[in-house]
């Protein structure tokens, strides 16, 4: 689905996975699940092109399931938030939600590790720039291209009924999260790409 002229959000994915064209480069914004993977692929395929950078949002399958798959095929450069590189690359065990909705889905859903990721704060992809937005996770991050005033939230604030608000079953630390999402909402200008729903104009 077009979002814009520089923005698709690829359909059929769990979670949204935003593929992102600036200053000649193509960025995707999160990886989908496990099984999403293949859709992601075939979109690229379909298009004829291939990402030059990966940008993850945070750990959580659903957004990163789908990783290890995109890597193999196309070997970008994959960023991850500094404070989640030991789980994505499986020396860790990720956090436990607090919920017992989040700890069931999550102990059922899964990811095969990536080794070859970078820290986020190292990251140098052209006209995109990280804001630290935790709580959803414990180093959740947001991505922002000020020339187009959008901002790609992750699960920071994801969308229902239009309005932009936190998925409180699977968030690791709710003040910390409620904080981060007060944050986005005060981007006055900006378009919020959310993890889960649809665009909302700030």
């Amino acid at each position: 689905m077009k979002i814009d002229g520089a923005v698709e959000r690829i359909d059929g994915v769990m979670a949204n996975v935003y593929l992102i064209i600036i200053e000649g480069k193509k960025v995707l914004i999160d990886a989908g699940t496990a099984g999403g993977g293949k859709k992601i692929i075939d979109f690229l395929d379909r298009n004829n092109t291939r990402p030059d950078f990966v940008l993850i949002t945070h750990h959580h399958a659903d957004h990163i399931g789908g990783l290890k798959e995109i890597a193999d095929r196309f070997n970008p450069e994959i960023y991850v938030p500094d404070l989640e590189i030991k789980i994505i690359t499986g020396e860790e065990d990720p956090p436990k939600p607090r919920s017992f909705l989040g700890r069931m889905v999550t102990s059922i859903m899964k990811f095969d590790p990536v080794k070859d990721v970078k820290p986020v704060s190292k990251a140098d992809v052209p006209g995109v720039e990280e804001m630290a937005t935790p709580g959803h996770t414990i180093g959740s991050t947001s991505y922002i291209v000020e020339d187009l005033h959008l901002l790609f939230s992750g699960d920071a604030a994801v969308e229902s009924g239009g309005v932009l608000k936190i998925n409180k079953s699977f968030t690791y630390e709710i003040n910390s999260a409620q904080r981060s999402l007060e944050i986005i909402k005060g981007m006055k200008g900006y378009r919020v790409l959310p993890g889960h729903g649809d665009p909302v104009q700030l």
